[in-house]
Order: structure tokens, then sequence, then C-alpha cells
């Protein structure tokens, strides 16, 4: 039962429901800088009390991680956000992408008060329609495999399973790879970044690399003249692609480090899966990516990043 019955009274019952009548009380509105304090709290106190009662690590340290998060995801590019608010007070938040021709459902998170009353139904809602009317009718969305009922909650908004992740980290792993040179991607590599993409994934994420190369993030990996793999980032946020899993090897290896909670390494890519647990990297969690158009089998490797 939600512990906020008053403030929640028109919209009660499994957040998982979608037969029950909306709550016209409940306002669905962009977010402003103002509220990021706020959604930041929400974030983490939501992905705290959750990942505790199933035994695994918070994945923010504190509020202020999670507030910089979303701070960072207001002021990027082809990012939208919306809060749930009710008596003035701020219920949950969804952060979507449009960051490619597939649509992302990057964060969303509901106040542990709040759960239970509909929230996350109404929020996910609204972001999918939001994104479908901006032309991202497929979309994608990255569940904790532990979290059950959000599972269930996606997959009864039209999200289907298509790829069981891995979410590993470790110390950083010292491998060289002959016949392949990893650097720093600049503006001119973004064509062809976006052109493998295409042929690996049947789309590109034109947004995301051209954000992730002015950042200062972004890598490429050049085989005989030419670049056959190139990564945003290699941890939780950023995504990698490449011809082949050698590819792919050369540019976990190259990596300083593992930004966030670690890198989202598809566990039914037994080779690479393998290779990183043989090189010291653990599993520190698994991790579904849901896509409402599934595809079919890739022409090439990739890995996904946490903000579809």
């Amino acid at each position: 039962m939600c512990p906020l019955k008053e403030i929640c009274e028109h919209d009660t019952g499994d957040v998982a429901d979608d037969t029950r009548q909306k709550d016209s009380t409940m306002e669905l509105r962009p977010v402003q800088m103002k509220d990021i304090q706020t959604c930041g709290k929400v974030m983490y106190e939501a992905f705290r009390d959750i990942s505790r009662r199933h035994n695994f690590p918070p994945d923010f340290p504190d509020a202020a991680a999670a507030e910089g998060l979303l701070r960072d995801l207001l002021h990027a590019p082809a990012f939208d956000a919306f809060v749930a608010e009710k008596e003035g007070r701020i219920l949950g938040s969804i952060f979507v992408s449009r960051r490619s021709q597939v649509g992302g459902i990057s964060v969303l998170t509901i106040d542990p008060k709040a759960q239970n009353c509909g929230v996350g139904r109404r929020l996910l809602q609204h972001g999918m329609e939001f994104l479908a009317g901006q032309g991202h009718r497929r979309q994608q969305i990255v569940q904790v495999g532990y979290h059950n009922r959000s599972l269930c909650l996606y997959a009864k908004s039209g999200f289907i399973a298509s790829e069981l992740l891995s979410n590993m980290t470790g110390r950083p792993i010292r491998v060289n790879f002959p016949f392949r040179t990893v650097r720093r991607a600049s503006e001119s590599d973004a064509r062809a970044c976006n052109a493998l993409c295409r042929k690996v994934q049947g789309f590109d994420r034109e947004h995301e690399v051209a954000y992730a190369i002015a950042r200062g993030t972004a890598a490429v990996v050049e085989s005989n003249g030419r670049i056959t793999g190139y990564t945003t980032g290699v941890g939780f946020v950023g995504h990698g692609v490449g011809e082949t899993n050698e590819d792919l090897k050369a540019l976990i290896a190259s990596a300083d480090g593992f930004t966030g909670p670690g890198i989202l390494i598809p566990t039914g890519n037994g080779e690479l899966f393998r290779w990183c647990l043989e090189n010291g990297l653990r599993v520190v969690q698994q991790m579904t990516l849901m896509d409402t158009q599934p595809s079919g089998p890739t022409n090439g490797v990739y890995w996904p990043a946490v903000l579809s």
C-alpha cells in the first residue's frame, strides 16, 4: 500500500496495473533546473532502497552523485525529462533520449514513499508517447535484472527482453592487440563510427557519438588503416561497437578504468564475456536490454550503455 495515501488516494494499487483510471490531479510536466536536486534525491533513495532489498550495492554513493548525473542529462542535447507532481510534491521523474533513431527510456525513478501508486506507469507511458510523437516508435530500456516488478511493468508496456547483460567491473586490463591501434576519436571519425553502427545494429547513435567526441570520452580502434570499432566511453554510460570481438577487446583494454558501476557486456557473447572474466573482471549484477521492436542478429558485436 502506498505510504502517501493522502496524496495518491485516486491512484492506488499495483504499479503494473494498466486498467486503473488515471489520477487527474497528478500533473506531468517538463523538468526544470530547480527540480534537479529533488529528482536526484529521489533517484538516489529509490535505487538505494531497491538494491539493498536485494543485497546489491547501490548504483550511487550519495544523492549528490545522482543529482550530478541528472544535471548533466538535462544539459545534454537530445534528452528530455518530465516529473510527476501532486500537490506541489515531486513523486518521480523520467529522462528520455532522442540521440538515435531508436528512442531511449534512460532514467525512471519513483520516490520510495510514492511507489505502488501508479506513478511509474504514468511516467513510462508519458515518456513512450513523447518519444513516439518525435518519430521514435522503436524504443529501448535497460532493466535491473533483480527487479521483477519493473520487468513486468516494461513488458506490459510493450518492451521485449532482447539481451541479457552482465554489469562487469574490475581493474584496467593491460593487454596489447597486434595490428590494432586505439586512439581518441575526433570529429572527422564520426561518419565512419555512425556507418559502422548502422552496419552492426541497423541504426546509428549520431548524437551520442558527437557528444562523446566533444567531451573527449570517445575512442576508435583502427585495423589495416580503417576504423573497425569505436566507443563513446568504457563504462556504464558509454556504448561500444565493433566488427569483431578483437575490436571490442582492444577498446576495453585501452581504458584506464571503468566509469561508474562498470561496463555492460552482452552475456550471450560468450567469447567476450569469458575474455572479461579471464582478465579479472567480475560480474556485479545482471541486467536486461529490452526493446519494443527487437531486431535480428547483428552484423558485428557491441556493448550497450545504460542510458539507452
